[in-house]
């Protein structure tokens, strides 16, 4: 099961250098992988709407600022790291390329932790702040053990190559995994139009 600390022993493994027990023990190692995993991690999560870290929500009504502009004013969650879409009902697919139409239909702005659109009530599909590895998937932690091996190396290695490899592996292992994730996402909707056919 993954943790942050294996995660962390596995970009410290990608450096040469020996694992840890905890992020809070002494040492320099510990100390740049508490200082760099949540960067790297929210980095990551932001880049790519990953399956598992999507999130939908109910927005709260907040007093509309820019009432010239837009209708409705709402909260910004407070773990929402990306937003992906708004809409007027509640759905946790996200769109493929055959709803980009759709979407354009429910235009939105965010401006610090407001969010504006002309809908209500507004439900919020988003990239969460997702703190629990467990949730992770192992291409996803495998894409992170390298962003986070990329910003550790030159604290602990001091060798701008080993930099320079860390981040050519973390850019491909992000690619690799965020191919898995949408594949997946494409397996899943052929499962269902099969399933939808054979009813009817």
């Amino acid at each position: 099961m993954a943790s942050v600390v294996s995660i962390c022993n596995l970009a410290l493994s990608n450096i040469g250098k020996q694992n840890i027990q905890s992020l809070d023990e002494p040492g320099a190692e510990p100390r740049a992988c508490k200082q760099f995993y949540e960067h790297s991690r929210d980095t990551l999560l932001q880049v790519y709407p990953w399956r598992f870290a999507g999130k939908t929500e109910s927005l709260a009504e907040v007093a509309n600022d820019k009432p010239g502009r837009w209708a409705r004013a709402y909260k910004r969650p407070v773990d929402c790291l990306k937003i992906r879409w708004v809409r007027p009902e509640y759905s946790v697919r996200d769109p493929g390329p055959q709803t980009l139409q759709e979407e354009l239909a429910y235009p939105h702005d965010a401006e610090g932790t407001t969010i504006y659109c002309d809908l209500s009530p507004a439900f919020l599909r988003y990239t969460a702040k997702l703190a629990d590895p467990t949730r992770f998937s192992p291409m996803f932690i495998e894409a992170l053990s390298w962003q986070l091996a990329t910003r550790i190396a030159m604290p602990l290695t001091r060798d701008p190559k080993i930099r320079a490899d860390c981040y050519q592996l973390a850019q491909a292992t992000q690619s690799a995994a965020a191919e898995a994730d949408a594949n997946e996402v494409r397996e899943t909707s052929d499962h269902e139009s099969e399933f939808v056919a054979e009813r009817g």
